[in-house]
């Protein structure tokens, strides 16, 4: 199982957690780790490139099932019949759930800084609709509990926790750029979380939201993710 791992406001690279999670996968695969429990415990074993593109269902939709099939180095008619499998697609949901959590999990645990946040937006927008939907539902949610209770102990004068100020930066740094990848998802609720963002965390954490603010004017949130994790998976080699 692949562990978040912390790291530090100010620590920066390109942040791709959905190839990370698939390049860990790949990786425990060829260390031996093949037994997988599909369906009421009976233990099935799959050839890599089986493996890999029940993974790789996680970017349907921004790949064809073609290109999908390429990647993995399997001919097309094979991935359709895979598709036909109950075995197939039960492991296909269950990574989608699996990476789902994962997901949810890493983004309420680390902090990056803005740059970070646009690329794990750029990628989220390529991931398949049920898996965003289960990573931003119950994430949008929270973060909208977080923005009333804050802005309810601001108007009331009331100390309000470091941690719940963290957690909302967090998810707000994630969901303003998300908003430019994917307008059609835009909620009405976000301009007043746009205001508390501005006039009360990022100042009660005495941090400069100026930074936030340019990186989302510039071309730099329109980077074509598809092209970049393309050449990430072909690294994988799968076999």
């Amino acid at each position: 199982m692949m562990r978040v791992r912390e790291t530090k406001p100010d620590d920066f690279e390109p942040v791709f957690l959905g190839y990370g999670w698939i390049e860990n996968w790949i990786f425990e695969y060829r260390k031996g780790n093949r037994k997988l429990v599909p369906l009421k415990g009976r233990h099935i074993i799959l050839p890599e490139r089986h493996f890999a593109a029940a993974l790789m269902h996680l970017y349907v939709g921004t790949f064809s099932l073609s290109e999908i099939a390429n990647i993995v180095s399997a001919p097309p008619a094979e991935l359709a019949f895979l598709r036909t499998e109950i075995d197939f697609m039960t492991l296909v949901d269950r990574f989608k759930a699996a990476f789902a959590r994962y997901f949810r999990e890493n983004l309420m645990l680390n902090e990056y800084p803005p740059m970070s946040y646009a690329f794990i937006a750029a990628e989220y927008a390529a991931f398949e609709e049920l898996a965003r939907n289960q990573i931003r539902v119950p994430l949008f949610k929270h973060m909208k509990q977080l923005g009333d209770a804050i802005s309810d102990k601001e108007r009331h004068d009331l100390s309000i926790d470091l941690y719940d100020l963290r957690s909302f930066k967090k998810l707000f740094s994630f969901f303003v750029f998300e908003e430019c990848f994917l307008q059609a998802l835009a909620k009405p609720s976000m301009p007043k979380l746009k205001r508390i963002a501005k006039q009360i965390v990022w100042n009660r954490l005495n941090e400069n939201y100026d930074e936030l603010d340019s990186l989302l004017s510039t071309e730099l949130t329109r980077r074509d993710v598809k092209d970049e994790l393309k050449t990430r998976l072909g690294f994988l080699k799968i076999h």
